[in-house]
């Protein structure tokens, strides 16, 4: 039955667990995950896909980045301005699906959508995706922030969000760093820690912003093995350490919203702020 779990569908290993595809796929995501994910705001699950998907989610990735240079506003370079034919560091890549939609026919853009429904308790919707390699020996960690930072829309985020590491993800190599229940705390004010760079050029796209003074007493680091993901809740507070290894650490990030983008087009408050900018651009 829906919302029941069994030892077919779940398994606990030191906080950690594992989702059997029928459950996935059959709308059948145990309880316990949602309370779980209900109470420290992030869960990280084994083996929603496989690797050969990662593979074929690379083979459409890999020739993305090897375009950067010539991706304009979707190209970010995290660690600062990119000069055309320099190295990168930690580059992002917004809207993939946009560059590659091939990406959106993955079993596992399917699964994360299924899952987030379960969590959200609302029909999910694909909301966003961006990648972000981070280059052997970096040195580039992400900081301290609540993805509703970046959101810029006129109510507040519902949403999940899937950070699915096409390897293995360790302490090593930069995997996600949360602080459980954090996201019971409210959305906290961020600072501006850098701008963003369009690539090969001096264009800023916005900054790179930061929770300030945060205490990391009780940050859990989420390794995730090859197939598992790493999923939050907007307003968790998450970090990635940098990539210290000789390997490259490669992640895609999915967000599913309740009812997707109809709820920001039939909002109330997202009307009213659509019909605000319009009048105000009338105004001579």
């Amino acid at each position: 039955m829906a919302g029941q779990s069994s030892a077919a569908d779940i398994r606990s290993h030191e906080g950690r667990f594992e989702v059997n595809q029928a459950a996935v796929l059959t709308n059948t995501v145990p309880g316990l995950l949602k309370t779980k994910f209900d109470h420290d705001g992030y869960l990280s699950l084994d083996n929603i896909t496989t690797a050969e998907e990662l593979a074929h989610i690379g083979s459409l990735l890999d020739p993305l980045f090897a375009r950067f240079d010539s991706l304009g506003e979707l190209a970010i370079e995290l660690s600062g301005a990119h000069r055309s034919g320099t190295p990168l560091r930690s580059p992002e890549i917004n809207q993939p699906t946009a560059l590659e939609p091939r990406l959106k026919d993955t079993p596992v853009f399917a699964r994360c959508r299924a899952i987030a429904r379960e969590l959200l308790g609302a029909p999910a919707g694909f909301l966003f995706d961006h990648a972000i390699y981070k280059l052997p020996q970096s040195n580039a960690p992400t900081h301290w922030h609540q993805d509703e930072a970046y959101a810029h829309t006129p109510i507040p985020l519902r949403s999940i969000h899937f950070w699915i590491p096409l390897q293995a993800a360790t302490i090593e190599n930069g995997c996600m760093l949360y602080i459980p229940g954090s996201h019971r705390r409210g959305f906290i004010p961020h600072t501006e820690v850098s701008k963003r760079y369009a690539a090969s050029s001096n264009r800023t796209l916005g900054s790179t912003l930061a929770l300030a003074d945060v205490d990391e007493t009780d940050a859990r680091p989420c390794p995730v093995t090859a197939g598992g993901v790493a999923i939050h809740h907007p307003l968790t507070f998450h970090c990635a350490g940098a990539n210290r290894t000789n390997e490259y650490r490669r992640a895609w990030i999915l967000h599913f919203g309740a009812f997707g983008k109809w709820r920001y087009r039939l909002h109330p408050t997202c009307i009213a702020d659509r019909v605000k900018r319009v009048l105000l651009r009338l105004v001579p």
